[in-house]
């Protein structure tokens, strides 16, 4: 499956399309309006073109979002914390809508409880 930025120059690629994808209130997630698949770093191709990649971390910096530098669009995330290294976040609303219609979104209470919802 393949994805990308508004403008193509972040490119992700993944193997499948996972069973589930997530929607977070928590005060970054809840502005972007991302809906998150949770993948292993060696899961996901990235591509990043000539314009370049820029990231942005907030709280405890546990996560960095990562978005293109040309248009903006949110790609993905990852953990910068030690033992969570490995995990990478695609934001789903990068590949084509037949992406989320084939996913069930769960809705998870970063902003409270850290629960999902549903």
């Amino acid at each position: 499956m393949k994805g990308q930025c508004h403008c193509g120059n972040v490119k992700l690629e993944i193997p499948e399309v996972t069973e589930t994808g997530t929607s977070c209130n928590c005060s970054v997630c809840s502005r972007y309006g991302a809906i998150w698949g949770y993948f292993t770093k060696a899961d996901v191709t990235l591509t990043i073109g000539d314009g370049g990649l820029s990231s942005y971390c907030y709280g405890d910096k546990s996560i960095s979002f990562n978005f293109c530098k040309v248009c903006g669009g949110l790609t993905h995330y990852s953990s910068t914390t030690h033992g969570a290294g490995e995990r990478l976040a695609v934001n789903y609303r990068m590949f084509g809508p037949d992406v989320l219609e084939q996913i069930r979104i769960r809705h998870f209470d970063g902003a409270a409880t850290w629960k999902y919802l549903d």
